[in-house]
């Protein structure tokens, strides 16, 4: 029996301190669909955690934001002196996502277009009333930037 392990152990085999993989539906009793940009929309619509992606010095960034929908447009706020403040007048994407691993199931949307630092007063008030955008991060997020779509995606994961 000790032989059969160790040779299950050097193989990549299952072994006895390994976990299988949680029972749920399998891959065929699921359908990948793509998910139109009101419905993209509309997923965002609650707000939550995302990642805003865009060009640095050094390559591709990818950071979490939590966000909030806006008109079609994604809002988050941000530090002065962060990445994310530097690059609020810029081409970024943005990705947010929800998952039900019980199910297996869940769907991603991708959100590409130009962010802007919303300056206005006026509307720097509409989004602190009309959003409800209060920032995870300790310390002062006044910088909100708002992210305007060129193009939105989207894809899911769902029982047939």
């Amino acid at each position: 029996m000790a032989t059969r392990k160790a040779a299950a152990d050097r193989s990549g085999g299952p072994s006895s301190s390994q976990k299988s993989a949680p029972a749920g539906p399998q891959a065929h009793d699921r359908v990948l669909r793509v998910i139109s940009p009101r419905e993209c929309l509309d997923l965002l619509e609650p707000g939550g955690l995302g990642r805003v992606g865009f060009t640095a010095e050094d390559g591709v960034m990818m950071l979490p934001v939590n966000f909030a929908v806006s008109g079609h447009a994604v809002v988050f706020r941000t530090a002065p002196d962060t990445l994310l403040a530097l690059h609020a007048n810029a081409r970024v994407s943005f990705e947010a996502d929800h998952f039900d691993d019980a199910f297996r199931a869940g769907w991603s949307v991708l959100v590409r277009g130009h962010a802007h630092q919303v300056t206005d007063e006026h509307e720097v008030r509409h989004l602190e009333d009309a959003a409800c955008l209060e920032p995870w991060a300790p310390g002062p997020r006044d910088v909100y930037v708002r992210i305007v779509p060129t193009h939105i995606s989207g894809r899911g994961v769902q029982p047939r």
